[in-house]
C-alpha cells in the first residue's frame, strides 16, 4: 500500500475570504457555529492531536513566517485536515492572544452523554456553580483532568467552558474531559441521585472537613463562588458539606484551588497514580 499523502498546504491572503471569517469569529467566541473549538498556539492544538479520537481537527491555519516551527504539527495531521497558511499580518489581526505564536485549529469534539457519565463505576464529577472568572474554570478543568475527573459540570451563572480564556487555562483538559452545561441544578441533583451518586458540597461553615469524609465511589462535588459560595436551595439538594480548614484570619479559597483540594482528596483516596 502506498502512505497517504499529505492534503496540499493552500494559501490564503485575503481578510474577507470565508475561512478567514470564520476563524476570527470563533478565536473571538470560542466555537464556531457548527461547535467546533478554536483553539490556538501549538500546545493546545497538540492537545486535540494527542485526544484523537475524542478530537478530531478539521482545520488549521499557520502564518507563513512560522511554518518551520510547526512542521511537526502539520506531519502528525490527518490527510483530510484542511491546512491553510496565511501572512504574518493577516494571522495576528484574527489572532486572539497578544502575541499570537501563529497557529490555530478548528476542533470537534465528541458530544457528552450525560447519562452515560452519570452511569460510569466511580463516577467522580465537578461541578460549578456561578464560577465567572475562565482563569479558575480553566484550571479546575485542568485539576480534575489530572486527578481522576470523569466530567465537569458547568451550571447556570458559570462562564462559558468554551470560552477562550477558559481553553488556554485548560492546558488542553478541554479536549481530555468531558464538559457538560446545564440550566437547573434541581435536575441534576436529581438525575445524580437516581444514578447513585452522592453530592458533597464545598461550604467553608461546615464543621465537617474534607480530609475525613468518604469521597470513594460515585459523587459529584460541587464548587461555588469565592465569596457567596453555593445558592441556599443548592445546599439543600446536598448529601454532605464538607469544608476546608483555614486559619481563622483567613476568609475563603480561590474557587480553584478548593476544587484542587477536594480532587486530590478523592484521587487519593481511590488510590488514583
Amino acid at each position: 500500500m502506498h502512505p497517504v499523502k499529505q492534503k496540499p498546504i493552500r494559501e490564503v491572503t485575503s481578510r474577507e475570504n470565508s475561512l478567514i471569517k470564520t476563524f476570527r469569529r470563533a478565536l473571538a467566541d470560542g466555537r464556531t457555529r457548527e461547535g467546533w473549538l478554536a483553539v490556538e498556539g501549538p500546545h493546545l492544538v497538540e492537545e486535540a492531536l494527542e485526544a484523537a479520537p475524542r478530537a478530531r481537527i478539521e482545520s488549521v491555519l499557520i502564518a507563513n513566517d512560522t511554518l518551520k516551527n510547526h512542521e511537526r504539527i502539520i506531519a502528525k495531521l490527518d490527510a483530510a485536515t484542511e491546512v491553510t497558511r496565511v501572512p504574518a499580518p493577516l494571522f495576528d489581526h484574527i489572532a486572539g492572544t497578544e502575541t499570537p505564536q501563529g497557529i490555530a485549529a478548528l476542533v470537534d469534539i465528541e458530544r457528552t452523554d450525560l447519562d452515560g457519565i452519570l452511569s460510569a463505576p466511580g463516577a467522580l464529577l465537578l461541578v460549578a456553580c456561578g464560577i465567572q472568572d475562565p482563569g479558575n474554570l480553566g484550571s479546575m478543568l485542568r485539576s480534575a483532568h489530572a486527578l481522576g475527573g470523569t466530567a465537569l459540570v458547568a451550571m447556570e451563572g458559570t462562564v462559558s467552558p468554551f470560552n477562550p480564556k477558559t481553553m488556554r487555562a485548560s492546558a488542553g483538559a478541554i479536549f481530555h474531559l468531558p464538559v457538560i452545561a446545564m440550566d437547573d441544578a434541581d435536575i441534576l441533583a436529581r438525575v445524580a441521585r437516581a444514578k447513585g451518586i452522592r453530592l458533597i458540597a464545598a461550604e467553608r461553615s461546615s464543621s465537617s472537613p474534607v480530609r475525613e469524609a468518604d469521597l470513594r465511589g460515585s459523587v459529584a462535588i460541587f464548587i461555588g463562588r469565592e465569596g457567596s459560595g453555593l445558592d441556599p436551595k443548592v445546599t439543600r439538594e446536598m448529601d454532605l458539606l464538607l469544608s476546608i480548614p483555614l486559619r481563622s484570619s483567613s476568609d475563603s479559597l480561590n474557587a480553584a484551588v478548593a476544587a484542587g483540594i477536594f480532587l486530590y482528596e478523592a484521587s487519593r483516596q481511590r488510590g488514583i497514580e
